[in-house]
């Protein structure tokens, strides 16, 4: 079965991005089949000469809900696949095999809806706690009164139907793998207009995934075993997505 692996870019981010990625992808041997895609947030982007070999097709589109509405993008134009492979331009390939490491885990794990290179381990604390150790931020407004990080994104949960579980456990949206049958039952990724909704979805993604009674799992022993991202300090979400916005204002940050 050969998986579609999605790139997502954004018009603001240096055609560098898809050029590291693309020669690690050229160093490093997959272990399964693949046909490559390249989805940009921005109608304004022009595509850098490497698309022309290496990726099957560009897909150019507005730019909206950061790197999760590309791969919401392109998923549902590729009919013709059904398993998926979701990237950030800024990531690079590691080992030889790492497709074939995603696949593995996927068909090897009893129920299996997602496997990505990172589990966050921090936030898979009860709800509760984790409001009880947050501090309410001005800008985080419910009814309108500050909240804490936990509550605002709990409550972006609940306006977007997805069940909250017990913890906030979550993979990170550096690099996803799934199938076209999970991505269908979850309705997709939501779509996030703002920084802290963009945090919201990305954990909404697995909340989603395991109130379906899927199980989302680390494709390694550690974190980013296979696949890499240039912004991996280990500081979590939120540092590495202040960190993007430090570098280029827009509407468009980058999720990891």
């Amino acid at each position: 079965m050969t998986v579609a692996v999605v790139v997502s870019t954004w018009v603001g981010n240096p055609p560098a991005y898809v050029e590291i990625l693309c020669r690690s992808l050229e160093r490093k041997r997959a272990g399964a089949a693949f046909d490559l895609f390249l989805c940009a947030n921005g109608l304004e982007y022009h595509p850098p000469a490497v698309t022309e070999t290496m990726f099957r097709r560009v897909f150019i589109r507005e730019n909206r809900g950061y790197n999760l509405g590309a791969w919401d993008h392109a998923w549902r134009n590729l009919p013709g696949y059904d398993r998926f492979l979701f990237l950030q331009d800024d990531c690079r390939i590691l080992r030889h095999g790492w497709l074939a490491a995603f696949v593995r885990r996927f068909e090897e794990t009893p129920n299996c809806g997602l496997v990505g290179e990172h589990l966050n381990r921090a936030w898979d604390k009860p709800w509760d706690e984790l409001e009880a150790a947050q501090r309410p931020e001005a800008e985080l407004q419910v009814a309108g009164r500050p909240v804490s990080r936990a509550r605002y994104y709990r409550e972006a949960l609940r306006r977007w139907g997805v069940p909250e579980g017990p913890t906030a456990r979550h993979l990170t949206t550096v690099a996803q793998f799934t199938s076209r049958g999970v991505l269908g039952r979850v309705g997709g990724y939501r779509l996030a207009d703002t920084y802290h909704e963009a945090i919201a979805a990305e954990i909404a993604f697995s909340r989603a995934v395991e109130a379906l009674g899927y199980r989302a799992v680390q494709v390694g022993r550690r974190r980013h075993a296979w696949i890499g991202h240039r912004e991996w300090r280990g500081g979590g979400l939120g540092a590495r997505l202040r960190a993007g916005a430090s570098r280029a204002l827009g509407p468009f940050l980058r999720l990891s």
